[in-house]
């Protein structure tokens, strides 16, 4: 852009153009010369403008996207990146942007939570590219699609919409029928041969309105019928329009046109005129064709059905179709597309047995394209295909099995793709219509209710999320279902569980799933697979490490076998059993295997893939553990970047990545960042988990310390003492992170230089730390180290030179001479120890 007397004007930079999305040019469009100067003078003053429906002559039909679309190609030259995004439901925005994000090359993966994020970032500075335009085509809700548009940055924004409420937070641009001399430009483009005068009365009768012009131009072209022919048609057609009470949304014109040309398809091709009806049961996004052409096994009607089967038939029905205008052809893309009030008219033509039938046809295509696994990202595009019409189909309300499969694997699409919001929805929706239409023993009930649970931990609401897990376990165990499904209701209620804090109850659960899931089916069925890996996250919580590392072992191995190194699931095992060996006291090796499951990580899923996020999270964790301090910070800011980019600070993965972030801080110096961090962390931690969850006392603990050294030691033991008090009534007084926030609470007793009541703390925590970690744990000797400098304090000098010896000795035998906390027991300091919330 550069700025001259008059304004702004757009410029070429010079940089590469990057133009995506927009639909195809239309061939016939004719005039609006007015309205496109409108828009180019509207974006030379304002950053958005809304391309709006006239006052006065309702909401349909007007040509508002047609303009759009003309806009964009006339002036392509003069941006460096152009994007068109389907606005009508917030999954087409989501894929769009995220489709943008991919064509920026920015470096953030296919995920739309955190592909979106970043491609508005880059919009905002204009990096990678500036001089940008969005288009937000049918973008009715308003405060949703503005949620998405950039904040600033330098570009422009068009809305398409028919919601006249745009005017409040955008430069409207009102869109009026056609001026008649434009109405007879386009018919006789369209219908060569049709005279001024007549096309003049055609207009007329259409009372101008674009979409009716361009219908009926089709209509003779196709047709050659008189046009006073064609006016009788319309004034017969007006009764019957009429009664289908047109509203601003259906104008009558449109209706009646369309109507004539719905009556002479359904005599000449009545398959032509089904597969339309089909079509209006989905939604007005495009559809790929190859929805028809895997169509050869479904049976419809028996006029359909051959066609279904047969591709020179196919190709003849979609041919009509597109030459009566009916639907938009797109060879490019191998789609058609219905106007949304072509898809009204035919659904008000239906009775309701029809619409039964073509909305269940709708369902039976749609699961013939089923994509693959939804956890594949190869898959994705499909899904996002033919998501639009899953939804708009109301496919969620469907019994059929088959169906329903589609539904299930489309919601697990939504959370691997990151839409956790639209999936947690899906879910819901499809929870309650199965529950009535089957009751709550049906199997595809059962597995909704569980996913559904699912939804709700991950969107921090772990107390609704116990209530439908705890229903599906209820059910499970009393259903006639398999059993690997009862062993799956078991090991989803103790993730329920766990996010609620009831670590114990998790723990009992998960070992009834894993025995169950042993006895039935061996150790290397994926079942039993799954149910040990489980089993171990509740052994983790519980403080019981090395039990967690014998079967962790295993689960690897035989993963290994079964899936390969690199798998996703392989990976997550050995992720786990580094959290094994590092809270056992294993601080060096622990590290090593991270490093190593790390790196295929990275190479086969990318980093920004949330497995990866959470793998480097851990990563960090275990290299500070190891004492290694360069690049620590810098990857605990990026962890808890990405993640709270993708959810906010009000989930468990980002708050974990919150607290190993606020430590880091501390241990740099930035005490003021550290402690603003853990104020924030320990203010969610209440919010998503609650007031008596363990890893809020985590929090508690971690920002004591970082009180501490600020010399706020009084707020530091008010935390250290509900934390303790909190850990002993949860998880019990011999569990490590009870024994870790009781040494805490004796460091608040050090920094007063109360050296008697930090003795009487250490003392009293040291043989159980000892009983419970063993001797040589990395914490039992920074205990030990602790201990010694209270003896100091009270000039118990022999006793506190001894056990700072065994200190010293221990950790330069376990972590390395170059260890933070060997270097702190050497020169007589404090160790200040942290605790890891692990993953749930």
């Amino acid at each position: 852009m550069e700025v001259t007397a008059s304004g702004l004007r757009f410029v070429r930079s010079g940089q590469p153009k990057i133009m995506g999305n927009v639909p195809p040019k239309n061939p016939n469009f004719t005039g609006r010369e007015s309205l496109l100067a409108a828009v180019e003078r509207q974006l030379r003053e304002d950053e958005t403008t809304a391309v709006l429906p006239h006052a006065l002559h309702g909401m349909g039909g007007v040509g508002k996207s047609q303009i759009a679309v003309e806009y964009v190609y006339r002036h392509s030259g003069e941006f460096n990146v152009i994007w068109w995004i389907p606005a009508e439901q917030e999954n087409l925005i989501l894929g769009a942007l995220a489709d943008l994000a991919r064509s920026l090359g920015l470096e953030v993966g296919p995920q739309a939570n955190a592909a979106v994020p970043a491609v508005r970032e880059a919009l905002r500075t204009g990096k990678p590219f500036d001089n940008w335009l969005l288009v937000f085509d049918n973008a009715e809700d308003i405060e949703s699609v503005r949620s998405y548009f950039p904040n600033g940055g330098p570009g422009k924004i068009i809305v398409t919409s028919r919601n006249r409420e745009w005017e409040r937070v955008a430069t409207p641009l009102s869109v009026d029928v056609f001026d008649r001399d434009e109405s007879i430009a386009l018919l006789q483009r369209r219908a060569r041969g049709l005279s001024t005068g007549d096309a003049d009365r055609l207009a007329a009768a259409l009372g101008d309105l674009p979409l009716a012009v361009e219908q009926a131009g089709a209509w003779h072209a196709a047709t050659g019928m008189p046009v006073d022919e064609y006016l009788g048609l319309l004034e017969e057609r007006r009764p019957e329009i009429l009664e289908l009470d047109p509203s601003p949304d259906y104008p009558l014109p449109v209706a009646a046109v369309w109507d004539i040309s719905l009556g002479r398809l359904s005599q000449d091709n009545p398959a032509a005129r089904q597969l339309l009806e089909i079509c209006a049961c989905m939604a007005p996004e495009p559809i790929p064709l190859n929805l028809f052409r895997g169509g050869r096994n479904v049976r419809i009607t028996a006029e359909l059905d051959p066609v279904l089967r047969d591709p020179l038939l196919l190709a003849r029905a979609t041919r009509d179709l597109s030459k009566l205008s009916l639907v938009r052809l797109d060879h490019k893309t191998g789609t058609l597309q219905m106007h949304r009030l072509m898809q009204n008219v035919i659904v008000a033509r239906m009775d309701p047995q029809e619409r039964e039938i073509m909305t269940r046809a709708a369902h039976l295509l749609l699961t013939t394209a089923k994509p693959g696994a939804p956890a594949s990202p190869d898959q994705w595009p499909a899904y996002q295909a033919i998501l639009p019409h899953v939804i708009a189909s109301g496919a969620v309300g469907s019994s059929d099995a088959w169906v329903r499969d589609l539904v299930y694997d489309m919601v697990f699409f939504l959370y691997y793709w990151g839409a956790h919001e639209s999936g947690a929805a899906q879910a819901r929706l499809a929870w309650s219509a199965w529950r009535e239409q089957s009751g709550d023993e049906d199997l595809h009930v059962i597995r909704i209710t569980k996913l559904l649970g699912f939804y709700l931990r991950l969107l921090g609401r772990p107390d609704e999320a116990v209530v439908h897990n705890e229903r599906a376990l209820t059910i499970s165990r009393g259903a006639d279902i398999p059993d690997e499904e009862l062993i799956d209701s078991m090991w989803q209620m103790a993730g329920a569980l766990r996010h609620r804090g009831e670590f114990r109850q998790a723990r009992e659960l998960a070992q009834e799933a894993f025995t169950r899931a042993s006895d039935l089916f061996g150790p290397e069925d994926p079942t039993t697979l799954s149910a040990a890996h489980d089993y171990c996250v509740s052994l983790r919580l519980n403080g019981d490490f090395t039990g967690a590392r014998e079967i962790d072992e295993e689960t690897t191995r035989q993963r290994e076998l079964l899936y390969g190194p690199v798998n996703g699931l392989t990976l997550n095992t050995l992720n786990g059993l580094a959290i094994d060996m590092r809270e056992a006291g294993d601080y060096l090796g622990a590290r090593a295997l991270q490093e190593s499951t790390y790196e295929p990580y990275v190479t086969h899923f990318g980093e920004t893939n949330a497995a990866t996020i959470r793998a480097a999270l851990n990563l960090a964790v275990c290299r500070r553990r190891a004492g290694v301090t360069e690049g620590g910070a810098a990857l605990a800011e990026q962890t808890l970047e990405r993640f709270t980019t993708r959810y906010g600070l009000n989930n468990t993965d980002a708050l974990g990545a919150a607290i190993h972030t606020m430590v880091e801080r501390r241990l740099n110096g930035d005490l003021a960042g550290s402690r603003e961090l853990g104020e924030q962390t320990l203010t969610a931690y209440r919010k998503v988990l609650g007031d008596h969850h363990p890893y809020t006392q985590f929090a508690k603990v971690n920002l004591a310390a970082t009180l501490r050294a600020q010399g706020d030691v009084d707020r530091a033991d008010t935390l250290d003492t509900e934390a303790v008090e909190s850990l002993l009534r949860s998880l019990g007084d011999a569990h490590v992170n009870t024994l870790t926030a009781s040494m805490c609470r004796a460091n608040d007793h050090y920094a007063r230089l109360d050296f008697a009541r930090a003795r009487a703390v250490d003392e009293d925590v040291l043989p159980r730390l000892t009983e419970t970690a063993g001797p040589d744990h990395p914490l039992t000797l920074a205990c030990t180290a602790n201990l010694s400098l209270d003896r100091r304090g009270l000039g118990e000098s022999e006793e506190a030179d001894r056990l700072n010896a065994a200190a010293v000795a221990g950790l330069a035998r376990l972590l390395g001479r170059s260890h933070p906390w060997h270097t702190a027991a050497r020169l007589h300091q404090r160790i200040e120890c942290d605790i890891a919330p692990l993953p749930m």
